[in-house]
């Protein structure tokens, strides 16, 4: 006959009883926007933050149980684990939760730590406080971090600031074909040998007419691609110091037969041989191709 130690039995029940809520004291939702991203591309999670202590709780206080922070463990295919780039502050800065609220933080997580390398990262939110006993884990996540295929490069002079730089300022433009989950899209970089200063894309990839890049004389970027059989996206750019901004995003199909083209046969550049295409009757934008000034600045190459 076994003899049960009533003691013993009493501690794992209590046990039993006390974990449910230690871990319920911080909720953490963890997402990243893409599965893949272009090499030096912003990666964006989102981290949702539910406070179930019963407690407010502040991340950037003055004394230790009003301080807290986020960090992220990440590791590459090989186990090696991603450092953090130094002295770019704690994600939680800022951030006050009172009893029961939950809050959504989008973070670039490239600002933060070196993703800029073709691999594949598996990616766990960590979050401290003083007040909590413990460091709570979310769910870790897969992000795919790719190189694209250059298809076309241009070197481009800046113009000057001031009018009083002595050394002319200059960029490479690189169109890529950047292999997605579910296609093959256009991307376009900026770059010089330091920095990455800008990533954009641009629109689904397909075998057509060859894309055009044209730069006028006050350096805007006039880009033309097929994206469809019978529907062309055309871009301007301008440049704020050495980062490209979108200036003007327009669809296009053909008018005539021929299919859309750039040309500066008036002295300046305009759509030949192409309409404006309607939307909804010749194309539906889907919020995800509706491309905004998301660059990352400077991100270093090493």
């Amino acid at each position: 006959m076994t003899h049960r130690n009533p003691t013993l039995l009493f501690a794992v029940l209590a046990l039993a009883m006390m974990a449910p809520r230690l871990s319920a004291q911080i909720a953490l939702q963890f997402e990243t926007e893409k599965p893949r991203y272009l090499c030096y591309e912003p990666v964006h999670v989102h981290l949702t933050v539910s406070n179930l202590s019963g407690n407010t709780l502040i991340f950037d206080g003055d004394t230790p149980s009003t301080q807290g922070s986020i960090s992220f463990k990440i590791e590459c295919s090989s186990g090696r684990h991603c450092k953090a780039i130094a002295s770019l502050g704690n994600p939680a800065n800022g951030l006050r939760l009172a009893p029961g609220e939950s809050k959504s933080l989008d973070i670039i997580l490239n600002q933060f730590y070196n993703l800029q390398r073709e691999d594949v990262y598996n990616v766990t939110a960590l979050l401290n406080h003083g007040r909590l006993p413990r460091t709570h884990i979310s769910q870790p996540i897969q992000i795919a971090v790719q190189d694209g295929l250059p298809i076309l490069t241009k070197n481009i002079g800046l113009p000057s600031e001031n009018g009083e730089d002595m050394v002319i300022k200059s960029v490479q433009l690189n169109l890529l074909r950047f292999a997605d989950i579910d296609e093959d899209i256009y991307a376009l970089r900026v770059e010089d040998t330091e920095n990455v200063y800008s990533t954009f894309r641009l629109g689904s990839f397909i075998d057509g007419e060859k894309p055009q890049v044209e730069v006028d004389g006050n350096s805007l970027v006039h880009i033309l691609l097929q994206i469809r059989p019978r529907l062309f996206v055309y871009f301007v750019f301008g440049f704020r110091n050495r980062n490209l901004q979108l200036m003007q995003k327009r669809f296009y199909t053909s008018s005539d037969g021929a299919p859309p083209t750039l040309s500066k046969s008036t002295g300046y550049f305009r759509i030949e041989h192409g309409r404006v295409a309607r939307e909804g009757v010749d194309y539906i934008e889907r919020r995800e191709d509706i491309q905004t000034d998301d660059s990352r600045r400077n991100i270093p190459e090493n």
